[in-house]
């Protein structure tokens, strides 16, 4: 039973991982377009808030792959 408990808890965090790396990429383009269209001073923030959630699944995935190593 707990096997399948860590399975689907390695699921749920994966999956939020992947949605935090889209949404950084995703706020990536758009920080590009409206540096393009408006300015960089205009779209620093978008580029600061894409990077804070890569640095945040950077974190997350190493923080797992340390609970996995000290849990074998």
């Amino acid at each position: 039973m707990k096997k399948n408990q860590n399975k689907k808890d390695q699921k749920e965090s994966t999956g939020k991982k992947f949605i935090l790396l889209a949404i950084a990429f995703a706020l990536f383009i758009i920080g590009i377009h409206q540096s393009i269209t408006v300015g960089f001073e205009y779209s620093y923030w978008i580029f600061m808030l894409s990077i804070s959630l890569v640095f945040l699944h950077r974190y997350k995935t190493q923080k797992e792959a340390s609970q996995q190593n000290n849990g074998k």
